[in-house]
């Protein structure tokens, strides 16, 4: 890993009027710092410049057009052209099209598949990307996410033809050659319980012909779409198979798929989502028959990630705008931003941004080493589903919560849509909801852990710990010592337990596990900025996550809980 990272000489919030002044990479240390560490420094040397790209167009063109989209260019299904023939085509905005041309020419689909890079691109090149992207348009990078979860399952499980004639076109970076993807996954009578799916496939030679409903189906239009269908009568998820379903058949003419209606949705709007009717579509089987579920549930962690990352992202969007309104905000004689209880709630944003970073970037990491670098033994596997369920859940609803504070450190103006913040939460709100709810994550992880899973996640949290030689991070690692041994024995405790009881704790235990995974490895990431910068400031960030999580005063931090102007001025302006 490269060690040359650069130190930002702090953030003056008042030379920017709002967020769209800044480049979202070049001006975030954060993403900079992370992007840097966990890259290697070829790597890094290779797509810097596209990141820096990516920074000024998420912050500039694509955040102008997606307030277009949101308030008054929404998509519109076209049921009928003007001779009465049902064409079901999706009606975009010419500015949305011109985000959809400028963000997949990021590089944020096809950068993994480039062949002429330097050595095999992580999904950490494509996960800075996607965050990026996210600040600015949440409608647009659901597609982007389906697009990067499609076309892993055909990298994974597809055929050589598939590969060729599909995966080749979804990592186009050529607007006259790329199309998009779709996983249509959800039915009526399913949702979460994908083993209820009804829609049915019959073999026919080559393909297999599909019947049936989705309920809730994003980029309803994809020219590229994987989905289940049931292959035989077994019960559950095992009689189920994955196709392949693209809009426009080999020979030119359209699939039979109907978009019967598009959802009206509280934020997102940028992506159509509809329901669809599959009358005998035709669908071309990925892998073998009967392994739909596990196919699926390989997109669905990639979905589950990209999940993460609108989240973390939105709450980026959303401090960046309330540390430069308050810079500005004037009342009562000074700038809001000198008020104790506005720099308590800057802190703990930013703080929580730290935090969801640091189990964010292992979690990329984990997902690399499995499914980049080869290291896809059990135990890897195990951590990676446990740490993509924690990320997916608490950095979603960080989404919610920093975009909520955000909307009320602006006031009356953070409710009036000439500002970003009204935006900002409706859109947010979709990521707890999209690719499992904070229930489902929770039973993912209870799941994971009686599989065996529970050993890696413990040992990952002992071998970091273990790691920690800075003194000055001494205090906290001991504490933190006594809260892993304190959830090793809630985890034994807990599997001792029948099974209503282990499910009426799993959000509770989730909660933890979140928490603790957070506040180690942020203070790993503290050493190595110790070690490699003389910085201390991600030391105090790792502090005020433990006093903020781990730490009950009895006097509930009325009295001991003193915000110093030293912690915000290191914490909230990286100085």
């Amino acid at each position: 890993m490269s060690n040359n990272v650069q130190t930002q000489k702090g953030i003056d919030y008042t030379k920017w009027e709002e967020g769209n002044d800044a480049n979202w990479f070049d001006d975030d240390p954060i993403l900079r710092r992370y992007a840097n560490r966990y890259l290697s420094e070829s790597m890094f040397n290779y797509v810097k410049s596209d990141f820096s790209k990516t920074g000024e167009l998420a912050s500039g063109p694509i955040d102008r057009r997606a307030v277009h989209t949101d308030r008054s260019g929404a998509p519109q299904l076209i049921r009928y052209n003007k001779k009465g023939e049902e064409i079901n085509e999706i009606w975009y905005n010419e500015g949305y099209l011109q985000t959809v041309k400028d963000g997949y020419g990021t590089g944020v689909v096809s950068y993994r598949y480039d062949e002429a890079a330097p050595e095999r691109v992580p999904f950490m090149v494509n996960a800075v990307l996607l965050y990026m992207l996210c600040e600015a348009e949440t409608g647009f990078t659901c597609p982007v996410g389906l697009s990067q979860s499609a076309a892993f399952v055909l990298e994974k499980f597809g055929s050589k033809d598939q590969k060729d004639d599909y995966l080749s076109l979804l990592a186009s970076t050529d607007p006259d050659i790329h199309e998009q993807g779709g996983t249509f996954l959800t039915e009526i009578q399913g949702g979460s319980d994908v083993g209820a799916t009804e829609t049915k496939a019959e073999k026919q030679d080559d393909h297999y012909l599909l019947s049936g409903e989705k309920w809730f189906a994003s980029n309803c239009d994809a020219e590229i779409a994987i989905t289940l269908a049931r292959v035989n009568e077994q019960p559950s998820t095992r009689g189920l198979g994955l196709f392949l379903m693209p809009r426009t058949l080999p020979d030119g003419t359209k699939n039979n798929v109907t978009i019967r209606r598009l959802k009206d949705k509280l934020g997102v709007r940028a992506v159509a989502s509809g329901e669809l009717e599959l009358n005998e579509a035709v669908g071309y089987l990925i892998g073998e028959e009967g392994k739909g579920f596990k196919y699926m549930a390989e997109a669905l962690n990639v979905s589950r990630l990209g999940t993460a990352l609108g989240g973390l992202g939105i709450a980026r969007r959303a401090f960046l705008e309330a540390a430069i309104y308050t810079s500005h905000r004037r009342a009562f004689g000074e700038n809001i931003n000198r008020f104790p209880m506005v720099q308590e709630t800057l802190i703990n944003m930013i703080t929580e941004i730290e935090a969801g970073w640091a189990i964010t970037s292992q979690t990329i990491r984990k997902f690399d080493d499995v499914h980049t670098y080869g290291e896809e033994s059990k135990e890897n596997y195990s951590l990676m589903r446990i740490l993509l369920s924690l990320a997916k859940y608490r950095c979603s609803d960080l989404g919610v919560s920093v975009a909520k504070e955000a909307l009320e450190l602006h006031g009356g103006n953070g409710y009036i849509e000439e500002y970003v913040t009204p935006r900002l939460l409706r859109d947010a709100v979709v990521n707890p909801v999209w690719e499992g709810t904070a229930n489902i994550q929770a039973l993912e992880v209870l799941k994971t852990l009686q599989k065996g899973g529970a050993e890696p996640f413990m040992e990952d949290l002992r071998c970091t710990l273990g790691a920690i030689e800075q003194p000055a991070l001494e205090g906290t690692r001991v504490q933190l010592s006594k809260e892993v041994k304190h959830l090793e024995d809630l985890i034994v405790r807990l599997s001792k337990a029948d099974e209503r009881t282990q499910q009426a704790a799993a959000k509770k235990l989730t909660d933890f596990m979140y928490d603790l995974y957070a506040a180690v490895h942020l203070l790993e990431e503290a050493q190595y900025d110790l070690e490699y910068k003389g910085d201390d400031r991600r030391m105090l960030a790792a502090e005020q996550w433990v006093k903020m999580k781990f730490s009950q005063p009895a006097d509930r931090g009325i009295l001991s809980d003193n915000i110093s102007e030293e912690v915000f001025k290191k914490l909230v302006c990286f100085q």
